[in-house]
């Protein structure tokens, strides 16, 4: 729980310093970060799944990436936060993984065998 509210306040702290900033320096930001391989990019990805179980599948799969540093998935609102290396990884790459542990995604299906396999607790398919 601490660590959920730590990720909470590290966010809100860069969303506040991005507000505060001109113009002249975002365009300087985003040129210099667009010229950089490795520029860290932060995303929603909708993902389905049902209880504790599959946060922890969810976001340990997520974190497994290389290039991935945050991984917080919401079960009220099915979304996985996620903040990564664009150098290292991409959101394709993080939703392809998500589903072969068994979460449909907004971009890509889980196979049903493995959907099938996850404890009865986690089933979310209707």
């Amino acid at each position: 729980m601490k660590r959920v509210i730590y990720l909470f306040a590290a966010a809100a702290m860069m969303i506040a310093a991005g507000a505060c900033s001109n113009s002249a320096s975002k365009k300087t930001a985003e040129s210099s970060v667009s010229g950089n391989e490795n520029s860290e990019s932060h995303a929603l990805l909708a993902v389905n799944g049902s209880c504790g179980m599959c946060k922890t599948r969810i976001e340990n799969t997520a974190k497994d990436i290389a290039g991935v540093a945050v991984a917080e998935w919401n079960q009220e609102k099915q979304e996985l936060h996620l903040h990564f290396d664009t150098g290292k990884t991409s959101l394709k790459a993080i939703s392809e993984a998500i589903a072969k542990a068994g979460h449909d995604t907004e971009l890509n299906k889980a196979p049903d065998d493995v959907y099938e396999a996850l404890p009865g607790c986690c089933k979310y398919r209707n």
